[in-house]
């Protein structure tokens, strides 16, 4: 087995694939370096390429009144990101932020859109997952009006966790900050509950996770939701991932 193809395994969608509709797809793929806080994509200009993290994770954001960003989604190895070429379109809509360094293996435009067009499986996979998407955006704007910034910030953190596969995090403020849609203050208030509650610990831009159980309490329900989003996506033979229950716990 070929390193790329070793590696393409790690990311879900791509695993999920049936054996000829991984290799066409790697054929047209390059393995590439997720460098931290880089700018992948950025919104309203022309994204000539989607990614499948392997491992590492990106922040995918909104431009809110100009100057604030505000976090859409989180995307690691149970995902890609830029579904707006998977929607044939060929502006991005979002900013893609890198947040936990890695590597991803991404392909053109133009060779996603042929593979797409030639492969009935594939696309059915990639239109499912950008279905999920569409369901998580609704959620977190559901999340950001309903849930208290504590619950969002447990949240954010199990979910980095997850991508991340290690309960030792490197977040700024600022990135929490965009995270969980709120000031930075605020966001330190919170950390600093759960400190002193014995669940994490946080020391400048270093988060160590010391009670997931008692986070994962702490959440909120849409942690939950998410999970469930992706199970109902794997539920489709030619999606046949791990499971995100799995997922989350590894």
């Amino acid at each position: 087995m070929s390193i790329q193809q070793d590696f393409s395994l790690k990311n879900h969608l791509i695993a999920g694939l049936a054996p000829s509709s991984r290799s066409s797809l790697l054929q047209h793929s390059e393995l590439v370096e997720l460098n931290l806080h880089a700018e992948l994509l950025v919104a309203g200009c022309g994204g000539h390429y989607a990614y499948f993290p392997i491992d590492g994770f990106v922040s995918l954001t909104l431009a809110v009144d100009g100057d604030n960003e505000l976090e859409i989604a989180l995307v690691g190895c149970e995902g890609m990101f830029n579904t707006t070429l998977v929607l044939g379109e060929l502006t991005s809509t979002l900013t893609s932020i890198v947040q936990g360094a890695g590597r991803a293996l991404r392909i053109h435009r133009n060779a996603l859109r042929m593979r797409r067009a030639q492969d009935a499986a594939l696309r059915q996979v990639l239109l499912g997952y950008a279905s999920v998407v569409l369901r998580q955006t609704a959620q977190r704007a559901a999340c950001l009006r309903f849930h208290t910034v504590a619950q969002r910030l447990a949240r954010s953190l199990l979910m980095a966790r997850d991508r991340a596969h290690s309960s030792e995090l490197f977040l700024t403020h600022e990135a929490l900050s965009v995270m969980i849609g709120a000031r930075r203050d605020t966001v330190s208030q919170a950390a600093s509950a759960l400190q002193k509650a014995g669940v994490i610990s946080y020391i400048r831009g270093y988060v160590l996770l010391l009670d997931e159980a008692a986070l994962a309490r702490s959440a909120c329900p849409c942690y939950q939701a998410d999970l469930a989003s992706y199970r109902q996506l794997q539920r489709h033979p030619e999606a046949a991932a791990p499971r995100c229950s799995d997922y989350a716990l590894s």
